[in-house]
């Protein structure tokens, strides 16, 4: 592993509060978008990014209500559309005409959203594991009922808890064990995570993430839609993909004709990663070579197969 690249924190304005950011390396090197996936924060890619080279400039913020960001205003659930206009903001506030997007889970989904909207603004893309995410929208097309109950049900069911300020309190202790437990990963790499993520209030810690923040909902869009967003205006693509699957059951076939389409597009490498769904943090070296590989060439090397860049 490398030395720590030189970091700065900053915050960018928005509608609603501030976004807080943090980067690593040169900005005047080629930028890389660092974006985290469901209930985490920029603290997820310090494994990956101590182990990247240092000819780019990477940049990663907190969603809205996780880590170091302010949450949206109180009231109704938030889409992942909504972060797509996150991204938005950033990427206009830093001023980049384009730049690579490298994102984890529900953040790679919402990336090829962006990308959709905000064509050629993205010159590479590197998705680590979208398939959970993607499985979700197979119940919005095939089970809705169970999307509503599943959602819905208990968000406006408990809505003062989800909308209150009253969290619950932990020992650092016991706030660790609980991550640890919940995403299987080592003390060490859970501390790395709650760097961002765990506010003292006195001798205890509460987690920053709003609770409401459990409950962003899937973009509404048929499943040919879906398809569509997916594969048009695609950039070269690098989708890592965790060798033990968290996609349930029902929505297996359906996530993998989705990942077989884009696999058919002469712009895409698949690369499947050792490990569970965070396998950037417990296999960052792995994953790192292959990344790096993949922005400093026009060929993708596991698959020998020509990228159009």
């Amino acid at each position: 592993m490398s030395k720590m690249k030189d970091t700065k924190e900053w915050t960018v304005n928005a509608p609603w509060g501030r976004v807080a950011m943090i980067s690593w390396g040169d900005a005047v090197n080629p930028p890389v978008l660092l974006v985290h996936g469901y209930v985490d924060t920029a603290a997820t890619f310090i494994p990956l990014v101590k182990e990247l080279p240092n000819d780019h400039y990477y940049v990663a913020f907190d969603m809205p209500g996780h880590g170091k960001s302010d949450p949206f205003p109180p009231g109704v659930m938030a889409t992942q559309l909504c972060i797509v206009e996150v991204i938005r903001l950033v990427v206009d506030d830093m001023r980049w005409d384009s730049f690579i997007y490298l994102a984890h889970s529900m953040g790679a989904v919402i990336g090829l959203f962006y990308n959709f909207v905000h064509p050629d603004r993205i010159s590479k893309m590197v998705l680590m594991d979208p398939g959970p995410p993607l499985s979700m929208y197979y119940f919005d097309h095939y089970d809705p009922k169970e999307v509503y109950h599943y959602i819905f049900t208990p968000y406006y069911g408990d809505y003062k808890r989800y909308n209150s300020n009253t969290p619950k309190l932990y020992s650092y202790e016991d706030a660790v064990s609980l991550i640890a437990r919940n995403r299987k990963l080592t003390m060490d790499q859970t501390e790395i995570l709650l760097s961002r993520a765990l506010v003292p209030v006195g001798d205890m810690y509460r987690f920053s993430m709003e609770p409401r923040m459990k409950f962003i909902l899937n973009i509404p869009v048929s499943e040919e839609t879906l398809h569509t967003v997916l594969t048009r205006n695609t950039q070269p693509t690098l989708l890592l993909e965790a060798s033990r699957s968290n996609v349930v059951v029902p929505a297996k076939s359906f996530v993998r004709t989705i990942i077989e389409k884009c696999e058919a597009l002469p712009n895409y490498c698949k690369i499947k990663i050792k490990g569970g769904h965070d396998f950037h943090i417990t296999n960052p070296a792995v994953v790192a070579k292959h990344v790096k590989r993949f922005l400093n060439s026009k060929i993708c090397v596991a698959s020998n197969k020509k990228c159009k860049l």
